[in-house]
């Protein structure tokens, strides 16, 4: 079976010489073999002259609409108005909302106000307190050039087991609202699992990857290990090494308990001796996403869980985070400072 022809619109311009040329007494069917159209469209079209003087039909009136601006407006703050509901699925949308409209309909009307379905961000929860803090410590430092930021050593620990993985969560939200509150997902600071590591980064160059020692038990570090496997070590190493290359330079460490106590002591002397840090009660608490290292361990990671086979043992974790640490794109690490 043949398809039906396709219909097409006569342009405005075209109405208005069929209009002139039978005003001079042209036929109908003489003005279709001029025009390439049918006699009975020109006939049609001299007859609707009245209602489209320049040649111009009123819009027609079609299928409704099922919704109407009310409608759109009332999806939008729906959908927006708190974290459960940026995540209902469509069809829910329309039974709550009594709209009677199938999941299509609300996506594309979501769409039409600039809205995407895009996988939530995760940040860490904050309370009031130290949304504020970490706030003042932005205004402080938001005049530092990339110069400033070059003699900054980032440093942070990391625990990675094999098999972890994370299912990826989506969310109705705006390009602009990629971090708010009820866009993200929630990151709690959980206990090391299977293997712990430590590493310093800075504007060209990495520390060496420290494994740090197994603890009976699941036990976390404390302020005389940190000392004697890290501060004491690497990343007194490290900081040397940096300022023989840079001049003076700040050690940034975050509010973890194993830096305090018996490390602030040695911090305490290392200042003496010309050490400049951000320690415990200045680097913001709960604050690992201001700590660019973090994007270094999650390429750390990826990089890992790529790995074919996969890292089955302790052994074999702890040798492949090794090798891809040392194969880490130093211009990538330059462009997360």
């Amino acid at each position: 079976m043949e398809a039906a022809p396709q219909r097409h619109e006569l342009s405005p311009e075209t109405r208005r010489v069929i209009v002139a040329m039978h005003n001079v007494g042209v036929s109908f069917a003489a003005i279709g073999r001029q025009l390439d159209v049918s006699g009975d469209t020109v006939r049609k079209t001299w007859n609707h002259r009245e209602n489209a003087p320049l040649g111009i039909l009123p819009p027609r009136s079609g299928r409704p609409p099922k919704l109407n601006d009310r409608d759109r407006r009332h999806i939008k703050r729906y959908v927006r108005s708190n974290r459960t509901t940026r995540r209902e699925p469509l069809a829910d949308i329309s039974d709550k909302l009594n709209l009677q409209v199938s999941s299509d309909t609300i996506r594309r009307v979501l769409k039409s106000t600039g809205m995407n379905h895009r996988i939530e961000r995760k940040r860490p929860f904050l309370m009031r307190q130290q949304k504020q803090t970490r706030l003042a410590f932005a205004k402080r430092f938001i005049h530092w050039t990339i110069e400033d930021w070059k003699r900054v050593i980032f440093t942070d620990e990391m625990g990675m087991q094999t098999g972890a993985n994370v299912g990826q969560v989506w969310v109705w939200r705006y390009p602009e609202e990629e971090y708010t509150e009820d866009c993200c997902g929630v990151i709690h600071i959980s206990g090391f699992k299977k293997i712990k590591v430590w590493g310093a980064m800075r504007y060209g160059r990495l520390s060496e990857l420290v494994v740090l020692s197994e603890k009976v038990g699941e036990g976390k570090l404390n302020a005389e290990e940190y000392c004697d496997q890290i501060l004491d070590k690497e990343l007194f190493d490290f900081w040397l090494m940096s300022m023989e290359e840079l001049g003076d330079v700040l050690v940034m460490e975050d509010g973890a308990p194993y830096h305090r106590g018996a490390a602030s002591v040695r911090r305490s002397q290392y200042e003496k001796d010309g050490l400049l840090s951000w320690g415990p009660g200045f680097w913001p608490a709960n604050s690992p996403d201001l700590n660019p290292i973090e994007n270094l361990w999650h390429i750390l990671r990826s990089n890992v869980r790529k790995r074919r086979p996969q890292p089955m043992k302790k052994s074999e974790l702890i040798q492949a985070l090794k090798e891809e640490w040392a194969r880490l794109d130093m211009k990538k690490i330059n462009e997360l400072i």
